[in-house]
């Protein structure tokens, strides 16, 4: 049986599900779906990441990011109010360690302010010092509309929203092969087919591979990075209220190893950033021999072996050894001890990257025929996910009219 609808989002993460409610809200005569291939929706980047509702600190003003960020926050916590999901505004710390971070400190700071952020502000070592015993830097920035939630819930949350106003929600639903038909296109699964008079690709780890199997040649290629955290102790978890980050290489789309506190409860150290060597390598040592191939055959691996190649080592260290983990954590809280680490959980992040192999550090979004492509959607993409998904609905007006049927 051969299902049809007018929207199909490929990709059941928030991203994902927060553009079908976008779409849904503006046309809802129509018919959507969304197609995920895991049996819950949010089962990879949204599931395993560390639930922080950034504010808008880190990005280039004016950049996609920046402007997705802020506008994006104010959505999903309007959201997260009306559907009563529990979140908490603990602040965040940004930490200087050397002194040569104090410009980083400076240029934050500048990046906020450009950016709306509001009540940031530069704090002492002293300050530091008593606002957190134990923790140790030069300077820091306070931020503190920064807040917590649990991703996962907001997306089953919006799954639930979409099916209770007639959308449909399909889990273990593998695209395995996409053909082009005069109105639109028609998608299988095994034996389960959809026919799509336009389609929005949200597949986060896979869509890349999405996007060629639709014909597409995206300028970046999906790398994945396999994330690590640690859970720390009770007696850390009592003295860490808030967020603390270290100042983060201007070089590199990534955070560096910070402290979290998670709605549940739980104070996470991480992640680090380790070069995977398969698209849902959740453990050290996890290999997939097509993703070895597609990473020897992409052009921009070598570019970004050496552009990269001892950061990459040092991330590799830190993954195989608890000693190096460590040793990042306690550049923020020197008296963190092996006995503090709990067990190690991890994600992936789907980094796109170009080309050159240089790593792509803005959103990417590209068009087909009746399809559009987010190829890119790195943090703060959790955070940003409702601003997302009305710039995709934006962009996907034009793909087919629903309602008139016109191409």
């Amino acid at each position: 049986m051969t299902e049809t609808f007018d929207r199909v989002v490929v990709g059941g993460g928030i991203v994902g599900l927060a553009t079908a409610r976008a779409l849904h809200a503006r046309h809802p005569e129509s018919s959507i779906a969304v197609v995920e291939k895991e049996r819950e929706v949010g089962s990879h980047q949204t599931g395993h990441n560390s639930g922080v509702v950034h504010s808008g600190v880190y990005y280039r003003p004016g950049s996609l990011k920046a402007r997705l960020c802020r506008d994006g926050r104010e959505a999903l916590l309007a959201f997260v109010a009306q559907e009563g999901i529990a979140t908490r505004r603990v602040g965040k710390i940004i930490v200087a360690s050397r002194n040569e971070e104090r410009a980083g400190l400076d240029e934050l700071l500048r990046r906020a302010r450009a950016n709306g952020v509001e009540s940031v502000r530069r704090l002492s070592a002293k300050e530091l010092e008593e606002r957190l015993p134990g923790l140790v830097g030069v300077g820091g920035l306070d931020v503190p509309s920064a807040a917590i939630v649990d991703y996962a819930e907001v997306t089953r949350r919006l799954a639930r929203r979409l099916t209770e106003g007639g959308g449909v929600v399909h889990t273990g639903w593998k695209l395995a092969r996409a053909e082009r038909t005069p109105d639109g296109w028609h998608l299988t699964a095994g034996e389960r087919a959809i026919r799509a008079r336009a389609v929005v690709n949200c597949a986060g780890l896979e869509s890349d591979l999405v996007a060629r199997a639709m014909g597409a040649d995206p300028p970046v290629a999906i790398v994945p990075f396999r994330g690590d955290y640690y859970p720390l102790s009770e007696r850390m978890r009592g003295r860490v209220p808030c967020l603390v980050y270290p100042v983060p290489d201007p070089g590199l789309p990534f955070l560096g190893v910070h402290l979290t506190p998670t709605i549940g409860g739980k104070l996470l150290a991480g992640p680090n950033a380790a070069l995977a060597l398969a698209r849902e390598g959740y453990r050290p040592g996890a290999w997939d021999l097509r993703e070895i191939a597609r990473l020897l055959a992409f052009r921009g691996s070598v570019g970004l072996a050496r552009s990269y190649g001892p950061l990459a080592a040092r991330e590799w260290l830190r993954s195989w050894s608890p000693a190096a983990y460590l040793d990042a954590i306690r550049v923020l809280w020197p008296d963190v001890t092996r006995a503090d680490l709990g067990r190690r959980t991890s994600g992936v992040r789907a980094q796109a990257v170009r080309r050159d192999g240089s790593l792509e550090d803005d959103f990417v979004f590209v068009r087909g025929s009746r399809v559009l492509h987010v190829l890119n959607a790195p943090s703060p993409a959790a955070t940003a996910s409702f601003a997302i998904a009305e710039r995709v609905a934006d962009a996907s007006e034009t793909l087919e009219d629903p309602v008139r049927g016109q191409p």
